[in-house]
Order: C-alpha cells, then sequence, then structure tokens
C-alpha cells in the first residue's frame, strides 16, 4: 500500500513562530528551535520512510516557501487557507488522492520515535475496512492522526483548536467513522517549561537520531536558568 506522512511546518521570517517561546528566549532562539524540532521530526518521518516505503512531506504553511531551502530534503504541499481544522482537511485529503493512507504530525514532538509511527503505519496499511491512528498531546490536543478511508469536513471544522479538550473533541467525531487505534500520548513544546520535559525526554530514547542530538546540543547552549538542573546530554548518556 502507498502511504503517506506531513509534518507541518512554518517558515521563520514569513511567519511567525512558537511566539510563546520567543517571549523567553528571543525570537531568533525560538525560531532555531523551530528549525531544529522541524528536523528532527523529518529525521524521524524519514527514517520510517526507508523503513515502510511511505513517502514523507512538508505541509508548509506558505504558498510562496514550497521551494524554500528551510525545506528542501523532501517534497512540500501546501497547507491552503483557513483555521487549523480547514488546513489539516486540506493536507489530509490532497494527499489520500494519491495514497492509500495518510499520517499527519505537529513539528513540535520531536522526540517521537519511529517505532511509534511504525505501529501506527502497519495498523493503517490493513484494507479490510476504515482505521484510523490517533495519538494524544499531554496539554489535551494531539499529536498525530491518520486514517485510511475520507473524513467528513465537519470533523475537522466542529473542533476547537488549542484547548484543554480538543484532542477529545477530536476523537469523539472520528470514533463513529472507524476503528480507532490510541498511541502513547506525549508532550508537544509550547511554553519554556516544556523545554526541560523535552530535553529529559530525548535523554532516555534508547536510539535517538543525529537530528535529535542536534537539538539536545542546541538545548544545553540555552541560559542555564531555564533548567533547574541542567547537565550536558554527553554526560547523561555516560
Amino acid at each position: 500500500m502507498s502511504g503517506a506522512i506531513a509534518i507541518f511546518v512554518k517558515t521563520p521570517g514569513l511567519s511567525p513562530v512558537k511566539t510563546r517561546l520567543a517571549v523567553a528566549l528571543g525570537q531568533e532562539a525560538a525560531e532555531a528551535f523551530h528549525l531544529a524540532s522541524s528536523r528532527s521530526v523529518a529525521s524521524v518521518t524519514q527514517e520510517l520512510s526507508q523503513q515502510l516505503g511511505i513517502q514523507s512531506y512538508y505541509a508548509v504553511a506558505e504558498q510562496s516557501a514550497l521551494n524554500h531551502n528551510y525545506w528542501g530534503d523532501q517534497p512540500c504541499v501546501w497547507q491552503g487557507e483557513g483555521g487549523l481544522g480547514e488546513r489539516m482537511a486540506h493536507i489530509y485529503n490532497t494527499l489520500l488522492q494519491e495514497h492509500d493512507f495518510v499520517l499527519l504530525v505537529g513539528a513540535d514532538i520531536p522526540q517521537m520515535t519511529v517505532s511509534e509511527l511504525h505501529g501506527a503505519v502497519m495498523w493503517l496499511a490493513r484494507e479490510e475496512h476504515a482505521r484510523f491512528s490517533f495519538g494524544p498531546s499531554v496539554d489535551g490536543g494531539f499529536w498525530v492522526f491518520g486514517g485510511n478511508c475520507p473524513v467528513p469536513d465537519y470533523v475537522w471544522t466542529e473542533v476547537v483548536y488549542s484547548q484543554a479538550d480538543t484532542g477529545a473533541q477530536f476523537l469523539n467525531r472520528i470514533e463513529p467513522l472507524g476503528e480507532v487505534k490510541t498511541l502513547a500520548p506525549l508532550r508537544d513544546v509550547d511554553e519554556v517549561s516544556d523545554l526541560l520535559l523535552l530535553r529529559d525526554a530525548l535523554l532516555n530514547l534508547a536510539e535517538p537520531l543525529p537530528e535529535q542530538y542536534e537539538l539536545l546540543r542546541f538545548l544545553d547552549v540555552q541560559p542555564a536558568h531555564l533548567f533547574k538542573s541542567k547537565q550536558s546530554y554527553q554526560d547523561a548518556r555516560r
């Protein structure tokens, strides 16, 4: 079967990125984090692509940035207009025309692993009936959604996003449409307080990819007060 996975990204300099992080880190560091996090996620999806033959994409917020060098390492598709629900629906529907199943992930959960996504892919690749994969995030949203069948527009657009129950709203609308495989919850990065938890999660990965190591290096050069008990990743992994 043919599968696709799309990473939702914004382009620094063209759209505001990680605005809450920018308050503590500054705009330049917040943009650098977004790019480093995006590269980490892409390294995972590209490894998944090599193992299972699915196609990895960037879903880029700005139509003018589809050929930007930030996103030059894999194919790009434009998110389209509208709110988050409309844009996710657009990417999902567009890619489902070319592939048998589609997964959508955010760029701010760089601790995701190939093994977690592998389970979602294998679940969706079975053709017996409508299936979905859903990964909740700790803040009440979701870090991955995938499906092997069309999803009505209302499922995407009736959900109120960036709320504590966003994931529950979305899941409640999906469950009547097919069988759902729920993945382990992960924590995304919105606030500066999330950085230490992200760092711990990256340090605890059994087989981190090089780009995840690079993100650890980025975190280790941030101001020490951001990490209450800061220890270099080199020391922590000895």
